[in-house]
């Protein structure tokens, strides 16, 4: 069987750069409309969560994004705003991964803003051991190994994280 290669690769450091209001605008219109169709709440603060992931110029973990919204709340002082627990931010980001919305690096605990929200694909990671860039990398030849395992080994997938380790094209120079 011959398995078309189309690829779907995104750096996600290249696009967070390019996030202009626009795009954000359009990621967050996009998110609150999902969950509207899906009768959940995207809560001010998951908003908030997911803007910084969208924003960020790298993988973020819980406690950077914990960080950067104390960072965001003290500069804003004159908003009477809660402070928050890491607990808040991990249930965010599990809603937020649940919902399609951003991806969980397991490799370096992370999270970084899912290329193709909503769309029921198979990724993988090129997480770059230097310079820490990830890219998303979705193709027909990662879902056959998902079709693999559900027809000739009779496995049923529930999830699946595809990471690979190395160093990007410019780290290597």
């Amino acid at each position: 069987m011959q398995i078309p290669h189309t690829t779907h690769k995104q750096d996600h450091q290249h696009h967070q750069h390019n996030v202009a209001g626009g795009d954000l605008a359009e990621r967050l219109a996009s998110a609150k409309s999902h969950c509207l169709e899906r009768s959940v709440r995207f809560t001010p603060l998951r908003q908030e969560i997911y803007q910084v992931i969208i924003q960020a110029d790298r993988p973020m973990g819980a406690y950077d994004l914990l960080d950067a919204l104390r960072h965001e709340r003290q500069k804003n002082a004159s908003k009477k705003q809660k402070n928050i627990a890491a607990p808040t931010i991990y249930r965010s980001l599990d809603f937020l991964r649940e919902e399609g919305l951003i991806h969980h690096l397991n490799s370096i605990n992370a999270y970084v803003p899912c290329c193709h929200p909503r769309d029921s694909h198979i990724a993988a990671f090129l997480i770059c051991q230097s310079c820490k860039k990830v890219e998303e990398c979705s193709n027909a030849p990662m879902e056959s190994l998902v079709d693999f395992a559900a027809a000739d080994a009779k496995f049923a997938v529930t999830a699946s994280v595809i990471e690979l380790m190395g160093f990007c094209h410019d780290c290597q120079k």
